[in-house]
């Protein structure tokens, strides 16, 4: 019996002792900045059932590409259990825009082609949360988490040709709802570890236009899209702690966002209402970023 209480006490005064210099602290702060570029589509068919055609009109915006600031914050706020919290924002400085109607299914015939430029606007995400330290030791952690989240982008198209010097449409989506996330980490060295995360995301999407040269739309709403889909971030960087309390880290990450059909719902001049079927909706990028961190 005395060996067994002697096991406990030294089990229980290593378990403080490994809490004591677990990898995440009791509360973080990061900021970071760096290059975030994304690639984002979407196409219509010409009836609410998807057919006449298939496909009838697609905008494409591809290389979509700016600086990006990020900030995040990380609480043990009693125990085992934990709040998060995280803003980014990407400024839009170069990008082009595809604009192709259809005449037959599956993206034949096409009966209008033109690149335009969308080199100016802005996407921004920031997402809440609460979770529970599955495991925090000198070597290891693992964070679960379950919260909320709004992704929106501003884009615009326009045209620096000449050929339409009047054109300044923009488009602006919404992707909110629910989101689960893990976060890890995994000490290399003494001072160097890599934490990396993943989110998955179940939204809903709407998306605005203003189609500012087509006087038969309605402005400044033209039209407006609706569908529900999913989204997954993640990312890893490397982290350097400098002193007690101070970190530097580098990484990247990826998104993919996507939903099912929908409904594009066009507004024209004369008070008429014109439904169709919204294809869907996807966006994808990556970014780049470095910055420092505060731990306490």
């Amino acid at each position: 019996m005395k060996n067994f209480i002697g096991f406990c006490f030294v089990l229980a005064l290593g378990t403080q002792q490994l809490y004591a210099q677990s990898i995440e602290k009791k509360l973080q702060l990061s900021l970071a900045t760096g290059y975030q570029q994304e690639n984002f589509h979407w196409s219509i068919a010409g009836n609410i059932t998807g057919q006449n055609p298939n496909v009838y009109s697609e905008l494409k915006w591809k290389h979509l590409g700016g600086q990006s600031i990020n900030a995040v914050t990380q609480w043990n706020i009693w125990r085992r259990f934990s709040i998060y919290a995280d803003y980014s924002r990407q400024f839009i400085s170069s990008g082009t825009i595809t604009d192709t109607d259809y005449g037959a299914d599956n993206r034949s015939n096409p009966t209008y082609n033109e690149t335009f430029n969308g080199d100016k606007g802005n996407t921004q995400a920031w997402s809440a949360g609460a979770g529970f330290i599955l495991f925090n030791n000198n070597l290891f952690s693992l964070i679960s988490y379950a919260g909320y989240g709004t992704n929106t982008q501003s884009l615009h198209l326009f045209d620096r040709s000449g050929n339409f010097p009047n054109l300044n449409s923009t488009y602006q989506t919404t992707w909110k709802g629910p989101f689960i996330k893990l976060t890890s980490s995994i000490r290399i060295i003494k001072k160097f570890k890599f934490a990396a995360d993943i989110t998955y995301n179940q939204v809903s999407y709407n998306g605005k236009a203003n189609w500012n040269l087509i006087q038969s739309f309605q402005h400044p709403v033209s039209y407006r899209h609706h569908a529900t889909g999913y989204g997954i971030n993640a990312g890893g960087q490397f982290v350097y702690t400098v002193y007690h309390n101070l970190e530097v880290h580098a990484g990247g990450g990826y998104f993919s966002w996507q939903t099912g059909t929908g409904t594009d719902e066009l507004y024209l001049n004369n008070g008429q209402t014109d439904k169709t079927q919204l294809n869907e909706a996807v966006r994808t990028g990556f970014r780049l970023q470095g910055g420092i961190g505060l731990t306490f």
